[in-house]
């Protein structure tokens, strides 16, 4: 008989409690926040003048009463900016910026606002060497706000001259439209380039190998193997009508994790000599003995085989070999470039005139910023594509 009257009276405890979640619900307080991401950057370049951003907030649940709010710069909200995110901004002058349309009502029943525009102007005359924000904040409201998501900053700086990088961590990149593959195609003389910063470089994945960029079975360009250090480059190629591959490497030919790094390249089909330059410094040179061919990148199949490989960046025969960092200024050259060349200043991050650079085959950025598309800047027009959306990541490079 005790035993029964436990059980209701745990019963009769779990049902209170559920009745007293449910009014706790029923009596949640609404908030209204900010979806838009808490810091927007404004990267100010030679040729920006003008950017237009937008703002939207939401509420928690649906209200019964229309919600009314005015979106309002925010001076106030400078020096926790600067706290918050380590900085010495000043407030944007009022000369450079305007919402046409700050007030916003969100009808009973919906929770999610209207766009409204934040408009900047006159960027160019502004003074390069200082970093502004405009701190606009949720105002007027007749609701309480989350207070944690209630301003947006927007920040204004001069651009560096790399502001956005492409994260290949379980990705990689093809070109499955070829515009013009004839220029990656016969190309006797070589110069393929890649800035890179590796956080894990392969182990455990099955193999030893991180892939850069190539074909895989003909000309490639990877990281690590069974038999070497899995952060030392190695340049693999394969003649025609065999199934072997000659592998050249070297012990200085390394890489470290977690450092922005620009590797080089070169390869001549006359001499079959290869150079790798790390940052900049030309490594030990090699030599292949076998492989004397001219190199066909121009390549894509949607079926590989073992005879029909396509042209990747981070990837090559399985998708375990994918490269895991970031990358950027991906170039190819249908001639070898000079050591005063590869090493001239700011030539790891920028070329300032690709279309006038004849020899320049392929120049993907990795700069869209959004999407899994990849822009070509030469004159090939040969557009790549991730094999799933990528990782966009804002840094300024070089640091300044």
């Amino acid at each position: 008989m005790k035993r029964h009257i436990n059980y209701l009276f745990i019963s009769f405890c779990g049902v209170m409690a559920l009745a007293a979640c449910q009014d706790d619900m029923e009596h949640f307080d609404n908030r209204l926040y900010n979806t838009t991401q808490q810091q927007s950057i404004l990267f100010v370049e030679e040729e920006t003048d003008s950017d237009t951003r937008t703002l939207q907030a939401q509420l928690a649940m649906p209200s019964t009463v229309d919600i009314s709010f005015t979106y309002e710069v925010d001076a106030a909200q400078v020096d926790y900016y600067n706290t918050a995110y380590s900085d010495s901004a000043v407030l944007l002058p009022s000369d450079y910026y305007e919402i046409p349309n700050p007030t916003v009502v969100i009808p009973a029943g919906v929770v999610e606002s209207s766009e409204v525009e934040v408009r900047f102007r006159n960027l160019l005359t502004l003074d390069k060497t200082q970093v502004y924000v405009l701190p606009v904040s949720i105002g007027g409201a007749n609701i309480g706000q989350l207070a944690s998501r209630r301003t947006v900053y927007f920040v204004v700086k001069e651009a560096s001259l790399i502001n956005v990088v492409a994260n290949l961590r379980e990705n990689s990149v093809c070109i499955p439209q070829w515009n013009n593959s004839s220029r990656l195609n016969n190309l006797s003389q070589l110069t393929a380039e890649a800035l890179v910063r590796v956080d894990a470089f392969a182990e455990g994945r099955g193999s030893n190998i991180s892939t850069l960029m190539g074909v895989e079975s003909h000309f490639l360009i990877r990281f690590g193997d069974s038999a070497i250090p899995n952060n030392q480059l190695q340049i693999v190629g394969r003649p025609s009508g065999t199934t072997e591959d000659e592998k050249l490497t070297s012990s200085d030919w390394t890489v470290r994790v977690g450092e922005w790094t620009h590797i080089a390249v070169t390869y001549n089909n006359v001499t079959h000599e290869v150079n790798v330059y790390i940052n900049g410094e030309r490594k030990t040179p090699q030599s292949f003995s076998k492989f004397t061919e001219a190199v066909n990148w121009g390549r894509y199949y949607a079926e590989e085989t073992e005879s029909n490989r396509s042209f990747w960046i981070g990837y090559s025969y399985e998708p375990d070999r994918y490269l895991d960092g970031d990358i950027s200024e991906v170039r190819v050259w249908n001639r070898v470039l000079t050591d005063e060349e590869i090493g001239a200043q700011n030539h790891f991050y920028k070329l300032y005139s690709p279309q006038e650079e004849s020899n320049l085959v392929a120049y993907w950025k990795f700069n869209d910023g959004n999407g899994a598309s990849v822009t070509d800047y030469s004159t090939s027009g040969n557009d790549a594509m991730a094999t799933r959306v990528l990782t966009w990541n804002t840094v300024e490079l070089p640091a300044k």
